[in-house]
């Protein structure tokens, strides 16, 4: 954890998701600076993280991504350390825009699954494929609220209820029912404008988007548990072993066989 947070005692390890991958896909190819408004899935609801950058000459595309998640974790230095034990929105007007948000939807101990994909579109003029029809946008200070989880104050309580819950979890590889996509990388590339002699070649924007689920960012609720690293993990997880030591991983993930 970034310095000046304390260690999660029971924050899970993330695991690719195709489907999210997909929606995320179809979402960035519109090349579009706001949220996707229908990204929930009948498993769950999902939160969405944002980042959209010119793209400099020689970057390359794994630097966009890198620069990407580095924003968006740049949200823990400016979530205050309360707000771990119970979470509370705020608007994106202030220097740190809606990566604190954005942060604690990624940190969120009960949310493991995620799914990204990039485009690279002109600035100039729309080259990417159009997927669904064009919403009205949304005002720029609505923003943070795209990336709240909705829900009544009973549902909250239930959710309350339930956040904790010791239910055993499914074996790990029973979770893993989404269709893989057929596209190799996700990473796509928008149609570029034909050159003219007489003009300057067209600026190249990229729009990245990750979705997350089950999604975390609820009023009132933790962010994780303080504590020593993997103290209290889920029913149905265990301390990872491998790679991602100090996350709770589920049982059976091939990466913990030695």
């Amino acid at each position: 954890m970034e310095a000046g947070q304390p260690p999660a005692a029971n924050m899970r390890k993330l695991y690719w998701d195709y489907e999210l991958e997909e929606m995320a896909e179809v979402w960035a190819r519109q090349c579009q600076k706001r949220h996707d408004e229908c990204r929930n899935t009948l498993r769950f609801n999902v939160l969405q993280n944002m980042d959209v950058r010119p793209v400099a000459p020689r970057v390359t595309e794994a630097q966009i991504l890198a620069d990407a998640v580095g924003a968006w974790f740049s949200g823990s230095r400016i979530l205050s350390p309360e707000y771990v034990w119970s979470f509370r929105p705020s608007n994106c007007s202030g220097s740190g825009g809606c990566n604190a948000h954005w942060y604690s939807a990624a940190a969120w101990a009960s949310t493991w699954r995620i799914g990204c994909s990039q485009a690279l579109c002109t600035a100039k003029q729309r080259s990417c494929i159009l997927f669904r029809k064009r919403r009205t946008p949304k005002a720029v200070s609505s923003q943070a609220s795209e990336n709240l989880t909705r829900s009544t104050t009973s549902e909250n309580i239930l959710l309350r209820t339930n956040y904790m819950s010791t239910a055993k979890q499914k074996p790990f590889e029973n979770f893993d029912k989404t269709t893989k996509s057929s596209r190799g990388s996700p990473i796509h590339r928008g149609m570029a404008e034909e050159r003219d002699n007489k003009r300057r070649e067209p600026r190249i924007v990229a729009y990245t988007f990750c979705n997350y689920g089950p999604a975390g960012n609820i009023d009132g609720f933790p962010i994780y548990e303080p504590g020593p690293t993997c103290s209290n993990c889920p029913s149905g997880t265990q301390c990872d072993i491998g790679t991602h030591r100090g996350l709770c991983s589920l049982l059976g993930d091939p990466e913990n066989k030695s």
